[in-house]
């Protein structure tokens, strides 16, 4: 019998890595599984969800989505850090994290550029 609630998981993204310019919107996909009305997307500096960046995290409402694949776009405010990566070492990626029914999951793969 399946669960009531799946557990929510982010396995990938795609693109792989996201790069979101400044003040741009950005569109790429959430691959998973257990997404549903009422997720809280957005991007943080740590894995569990604390350090939340200032990226706002929107539904793609012109593509369709599933319970495995979830359309969005990510616009970098204005003020958003750009990730450093041609210092020694690079800054990281930032976590794209869900939050969803009391679960969360999180893919460090997003940077601003």
């Amino acid at each position: 019998m399946p669960a009531a609630n799946p557990k929510v998981n982010i396995e990938r993204l795609e693109p792989e890595t996201v790069a979101a310019p400044l003040l741009v919107r950005t569109p790429f996909r959430i691959i998973g599984s257990g997404f549903g009305e009422g997720m809280d997307v957005y991007v943080a500096t740590k894995e569990d969800g604390t350090g939340r960046v200032n990226v706002e995290v929107l539904p793609d409402d012109s593509a369709t989505t599933t319970d495995k694949v979830w359309p969005v776009i990510a616009l970098p405010a204005l003020g958003a850090k750009p990730t450093d990566t041609t210092k020694q070492p690079p800054d990281p990626p930032l976590w794209v994290v869900i939050e969803l029914n009391g679960q969360k999951s999180a893919i460090q793969k997003l940077l601003i550029v």
